[in-house]
């Protein structure tokens, strides 16, 4: 027996990944998965969309490689994107691990690490796994993340994603429904579909979108009370047929996560997004009116070379006067490799954390706006913790359709005199609210 380790870092396509290789590895003999001080074999599955990414994996590196001081024994491998980015670069700085896997090998680990050759692995047959892959799932058992395609076809100029990850790869309906299937058998009550652009799914395989395809498919093979949440949407490839399918299948839930990165038309266009901000507008106006309460998520970029005060202001008074139920925002980060490292003008960090901090306030605003609407009205939660213990007694914290895991907001459930258990869904009333919480109590 074989104690592993599995450090995860990055977006939960990610994390996909690592639950199918540490599937495979357990498979192979390996076993017994404990934290990184206690294990023989440790495994870093890593991101490098932005600096910050590529720093925390190398403080995991230097992290792991002490590790490694006190126990020669240790070996280390090292996944993923931040080796797909620096390559041989990484390996002569760190020469203390020993497998670097890119990302079109990771599938191939542990036939790479039995041959017990010491190097860097990185392929040229871009892949995706398949339900019959083994998985082992390290989210909560009531929630899972089901990637039903890999790769981008969009070229963004800030992005490195097509250049890491490789072209689009989708998997067939049949392979991406059995494991829904499977899941829902294991008893996951949310299944979240990912992908680099959910919308793109198909165009490789049945060259046309075919995302309502999969969804429609997917209503009829599941339980009507089984969730489904689609994140990642590019809104060009928003289209009626789509809405449709969101409007009328009863297991996916009103919620679309669907990242615009800025509203001005002259940075888009240097960011290489979509050409018509005015039509992607009325695409969400369109959401909102056909789907009433649905809840809208969205990412913004501040401080993308060229943006000037005047631009920020104006995707700041968007943000104030559309009112997404849900946003997120980053700073810009010069990336060497991607298109926009040669536009100028760059803008100072310093103006990028004021621009972050001021639009971030704005939607606090909103969302407190917002939930203060929700007083009073009742919602089904999904509990994802608990029990936990307060002053004011026991409680569970729970999301409810309008929020994603881990990156939204959640409800406070008091569970004074009622028999509640993770994993459970719950009729809540709303009864305190504040910008990222609610709380309220079961019915």
């Amino acid at each position: 027996m074989k104690r592993i380790a599995f450090v995860t870092l990055g977006c939960d396509k990610n994390l996909v990944d690592s639950e199918v290789v540490l599937g495979k590895l357990l498979v192979h003999g390996y076993n017994a998965v404990v934290p990184p001080e206690e294990a023989e074999w440790v495994f870093l599955n890593t991101c490098a969309f932005i600096r910050p990414s590529c720093e925390e994996a190398e403080a995991w590196i230097r992290r792991l490689i002490r590790l490694k001081k006190k126990d020669p024994r240790k070996k280390i491998v090292v996944l993923g994107c931040y080796v797909e980015r620096f390559r041989e670069r990484a390996a002569s700085r760190y020469r203390e691990v020993d497998f670097w896997v890119g990302v079109h090998e990771i599938f191939r680990l542990p036939d790479i690490i039995s041959s017990g050759k010491r190097g860097v692995f990185l392929g040229s047959s871009p892949s995706i796994y398949t339900h019959t892959d083994p998985r082992i799932l390290s989210t909560p058992p009531h929630y899972a993340y089901l990637k039903i395609a890999e790769g981008c076809l969009h070229r963004c100029s800030f992005c490195l994603i097509p250049a890491l990850r490789g072209p689009l790869r989708s998997r067939p309906i049949s392979s991406v429904v059995e494991e829904a299937r499977l899941l829902e058998k294991a008893g996951v009550r949310e299944i979240v579909l990912v992908a680099q652009d959910l919308t793109s799914y198909g165009l490789d395989l049945y060259r046309q979108r075919s995302l309502p395809r999969l969804l429609r498919a997917l209503g009829e093979a599941l339980q009507e009370d089984t969730w489904i949440r689609l994140l990642y949407l590019s809104p060009e490839g928003i289209d009626d047929t789509l809405i449709e399918a969101v409007a009328s299948i009863p297991q996916v839930v009103k919620y679309l996560d669907i990242p615009l990165q800025h509203v001005v038309p002259d940075i888009l266009q240097r960011m290489r997004r979509f050409s018509s901000f005015e039509e992607i507008r009325r695409r969400l106006e369109k959401i909102r009116d056909r789907i009433p309460g649905i809840a809208l998520r969205t990412t913004f970029m501040v401080g993308f070379p060229g943006e000037e005060e005047e631009h920020f202001l104006r995707l700041l008074d968007f943000v104030q006067a559309f009112r997404f139920e849900r946003m997120g925002a980053f700073m810009y980060s010069d990336e060497e490799g991607t298109l926009s490292f040669a536009l100028e003008p760059k803008v100072p960090e310093e103006v990028k954390e004021r621009r972050y901090t001021v639009l971030m306030e704005a939607q606090r605003a909103v969302m407190e706006s917002v939930h203060r609407t929700y007083r009073g009205m009742t919602f089904e939660v999904l509990l994802d913790e608990g029990p936990l213990w307060s002053e004011q007694g026991p409680f569970f914290l729970g999301r409810t359709t309008k929020d994603a895991p881990e990156v939204d907001c959640r409800v406070r459930v008091w569970a004074r005199g009622v028999n509640l258990q993770r994993g459970q869904r719950v009729v809540v009333r709303i009864t305190t609210t504040s910008a990222y919480e609610l709380e309220g109590e079961v019915l």
